[in-house]
Parts: structure tokens; sequence; C-alpha cells
């Protein structure tokens, strides 16, 4: 671990893209092959393979663990994290102070692994027994970066792409190759034990082996979506469900999600295979909530998941369908090179109902006629539409120009920011991350956090005032005077018990600052009860 450590120290040092690379490609050219899947991970900052559960490791354990075994107070490293802008930084800085026997044990990465592996698969005490005996082997700068693994905040610009750049180096392979072969495996550990062995030309797809979703790039308009689709688009509608992937070979079929882990037992119901398929097949696409033909919300989805076993009362009230809108393999062939037109005839095979289908899609031509298909859609309670361009190949993981995605905020809301805590990476030093309140019956009361939409210009002359206008501090959180009016977007709103105000509102981002309200004329508990029955009132056509 050690080895790697220095490593992303140098990396997170240099300033050069070309210089990472070059480090990155030193560090795996000296690996052996029982070790380099996990070098090309770590670098890359995803540890586990896909398809492993989550740690289930937050910062708040990693503070009590860590604070335990270094003999500090929470509140001292939370102090110290605060003032670096890294918790990592903090840690290694107490280990720093520790006496350490020198015959201490080492840390294989092999060792760090497994453990990490582990650690989503335990009960919560053996979790912290696991973490304990790593940072009790682990050297201060070792303890740095198992920090930043756990938290994923690797922050030395050595995202899978670089990884991928840094393989090609290291075994003489051009880069485009390793590219593919990423794109087909899904994992930057396989890609690199491939590459290692100069295995690349017979990768295929495969069932039971997901690969990362093509992602769509978002626009504000119809008019932007044209203009980045000039020669027209493919146009579907944009469920509010979960990605999803279907796979299917000669014995069994398995639901893959997002994040390429197995969640197949959470929707029985979508273990059939339709009559007309035959052979290995790979689907992309929504998991929805289906009742009276219509898609229901996420939230009602929600429900089925974080359970071993969805209750029978679960699989009556809310009923699940897939819903396929591309084909990356079909009867044990590869359409991920076809252009999406190809791939859409292939889906023609799958029926239009039933618990496996096909997306209802058209083809449109101008920005008029993707501005009715949009309002269509939304008219139907879908989130928005997708816009699709017709030549386009699969790109798994990469979120291009050729898929655009428009979707209609449910609405926006005028609050007041009440406290502010420190950010992390680029914005380290800035009180950027944002709680916001509305008003209640006779009190403000939180609503939710927003940390996107000013500039960092904003953020800078903000940070001054907050630091100014600090009411107390509570952590890491400066609570502050209430007098910066914020316009915030969302795309739903939902009941919940995390904020003080009942409800939690879904991807909320900062629109502009409100100069010209006070507070006492900012939304209130009674906006988002509205906002909420608003969302969830059914559509009724005009007769």
């Amino acid at each position: 671990m050690r080895a790697l450590a220095l490593t992303l120290e140098t990396i997170a040092g240099h300033s050069s893209t070309e210089n990472k690379v070059q480090a990155a490609a030193a560090y795996l050219a000296s690996q052996h092959s029982d070790g380099i899947a996990i070098a090309a991970r770590f670098l890359a900052g995803t540890p586990l393979p896909p398809g492993t559960p989550a740690t289930k490791v937050g910062r708040s354990t990693l503070v009590d663990i860590i604070a335990a075994f270094g003999g500090a107070e929470r509140r001292t490293l939370l102090k110290r994290a605060t003032a670096r802008g890294d918790l990592g930084t903090a840690v290694a800085e107490l280990l720093e102070g520790l006496p350490r026997d020198s015959g201490a044990a080492r840390l294989p990465i092999l060792l760090v692994a497994e453990s990490l592996a582990r650690l989503g698969r335990v009960g919560r005490d053996r979790r912290a027994r696991l973490l304990q005996e790593l940072f009790g082997r682990a050297t201060p700068i070792e303890a740095k970066y198992l920090t930043k693994l756990l938290l994923g905040s690797l922050r030395t610009g050595m995202q899978a792409s670089r990884v991928e750049e840094a393989l090609a180096l290291a075994f003489d392979t051009p880069v485009d190759a390793i590219r593919r072969a990423h794109m087909l495996l899904g994992d930057i550990g396989a890609t690199a034990e491939r590459s290692a062995r100069g295995d690349l030309e017979t990768i295929t797809l495969r069932a039971h082996r997901p690969v990362r979703v093509m992602l769509a790039h978002p626009a504000e308009s119809a008019a932007q979506v044209c203009a980045l689709l000039s020669d027209g688009a493919i146009a579907e509608d944009k469920y509010d469900g979960i990605r999803a992937q279907w796979h299917r070979d000669d014995k069994v079929v398995r639901v893959y999600s997002r994040a390429l882990e197995d969640f197949t037992h959470f929707f029985p119901e979508i273990r059939s295979i339709p009559d007309a398929m035959h052979g290995e097949w790979i689907l992309d696409g929504e998991v929805v909530v289906w009742v009276d033909g219509q898609a229901m919300s996420f939230g009602t989805l929600q429900r089925r998941l974080g359970r071993k076993q969805v209750p029978l009362t679960l699989l009556l009230d809310a009923p699940v369908i897939f819903i396929a809108f591309d084909v990356l393999r079909a009867d044990g062939y590869d359409l991920i090179d076809a252009p999406l037109l190809q791939r859409k005839q292939a889906l023609q095979q799958l029926p239009s109902e039933g618990p496996v289908r096909r997306a209802p899609w058209t083809e449109l031509a101008d920005e008029a006629a993707m501005n009715t298909f949009f309002d269509s859609a939304i008219a139907a309670g879908n989130e928005g539409a997708v816009f699709k361009d017709p030549k386009s190949t699969y790109q798994p993981g990469r979120r291009g120009r050729a898929w655009v995605k428009l979707k209609r905020p449910l609405g926006t809301l005028d609050v007041v920011v009440t406290g502010a805590e420190w950010g992390r990476g680029k914005r380290a030093g800035l009180l950027s991350d944002l709680i916001f309140a509305v008003r209640g019956s006779d009190q403000l009361v939180d609503a939710g956090r927003a940390y996107s939409g000013l500039t960092d210009a904003e953020i800078t002359e903000l940070t001054v005032h907050f630091k100014e206008n600090t009411v107390r501090t509570t952590g890491s959180v400066r609570r502050v005077t209430p007098d910066i009016i914020l316009e915030v977007a969302f795309d739903d709103v939902r009941p919940s018990d995390r904020h003080p105000a009942g409800f939690a509102l879904r991807f909320p981002r900062i629109v502009r600052r409100r100069l010209d309200l006070s507070v006492d004329e900012i939304s209130s508990v009674t906006d988002l009860v509205e906002l909420y029955e608003q969302a969830r009132a059914p559509t009724v056509e005009a007769g």
C-alpha cells in the first residue's frame, strides 16, 4: 500500500496531465499479475470490483474510528479536516504524532482490497474491527489515501480515462484498444489484467457481465436540443424510475443497477422472458412502477429497494415493468457498434406490453416537434424526454452529445440560507455547501441543501459574508444570520424526516440570488405541500 500511496501523492502533486499519466504508468508496469487489477482500480478511485456491495462506511464512521484510534476528540479531528479541506490529510497529520512500532505489520495492497470488499458484507461491529485493523497497520501516508479511497475522494486527477492512458503507456498498447476493452468489460481492473497479458482482441459483450451505461447530456430547452441534434432525433419519454440492464442467457435472467450491482431480487416480475427472445440478450432501460397504463413516481418505486425480500403486499401495490429503450446484445450478437436506428429495429422483437417490453419512440426533425413531444411526456406524468442521434453507437460510461435529456423542474422556491459548510476539492476553504430554509408556522425550518448554481466569485463573496455573520458553529456547520435569499429549482418533492420542513427536494440547485426579496417574502411549508400535491395529482385529459 505504501508504493500506491506514494504514487498517488506524486500524481496529486503534478499539475501536468502528462506527468500524472507517466507516474501512474510506471507504478502499473511494476505490478505483479495478482495486483495489477487492484492497482488500476485504486488509481481510478474505484477500489471495489463491479458488483461488490458498497462499503457502508461514511465520513462520520471514519471520523469516530480514527479519532478513537488516534486518541483525539472527534471535534478536534473535524476541525483539522475543515482547516485542511480534506479528512485524509487530517488523518495523516494525526497519525504523524503517534509513536509507531518499527516492527509494525505492513499493509499489503492485496489485504486492503480484500478488506474493503468485505466491509459491505459484514455487520457494523465487524466492519469497525476491519477498519481498526487496517488503520492500525497503516503508516500516515497510507492512512491518508486509505481514508480518501473509502470516501471516494482521491482528487488526484486520475479518473478512469487517465488510467486508460497510463495502461496504454505501461504496456505499449494503443489507447483506443484499452478504451474499447474497458467499455466492454465495465471494469478498469479487468482491463488492466487483459492489457498486461496482451489479450484485448477477443473481448466481446457477455450476458451477466454488466457494462457502464451510456449517459445523456442535459439541455435547458428544445432549441438547445435541436442545435445539438441538427439532423433530427429519436425521441423517447424519460420515466421516473431506475436505470437498469436486463441480461439473459439460455438459463437465467438477472437485472443490474447503474452501479453494476445485481438487484434482481427486488424485481421478481421482470425475470420472465418474452417468447420471441432466444440466446443471449443485454437490454438497457428503466425499471418503473406501472399502474393502469402509467408510470408512477420514483417515490413509489423506492419503497421496494433496500430489502432482502419484497413482501407480497408491495408486489401487488407497486408492480414494476422493465421498459427497454436500447439493446447491446441480441440473440448472441453484439450491437454496441451498430447505429441506434438499427438497435431500435432489433428491439422490435420485444412486445409492447408485459413485464419486459420495448419503449415507444418516434423520429423528429425540428424544434416545434420536440417541444410538442416534451409537453406530451410531461402531461403523461413523466420526468421529461430524451432525444438521441439515430446514427449514434452505444458508448458505455460516456456522457456525450449524442443523447440529450430535457427535464422541466417541478418548480422553484425562494429560500433563505440558515447555514453553510466548508466545501472540498477546488472549493476547500470556501463556505459553498448551503443549508436553506422556508417559513414554518412561526419560525424558519430547514428544507434542504444546495451545492451548485453559484459562480466561484459569488461563493467567495458569500464566504466573507457568512464568516462575518456566523451565529454559532456546530461541528463543521456555521449557522448564519438568515439574510441571503436564493431561488432554488428542483425536480421533485417528497415527504422526509431528514429535514424539519418535513419534505426533501430532489436535485436542488441554485438558480439565482434574490436581492429583491426579504425573509418575510420567501416560500413556506404550505408551498411545499402544494407542490407535492400538484406533482402527484392525476393527469386529466381534455375531452
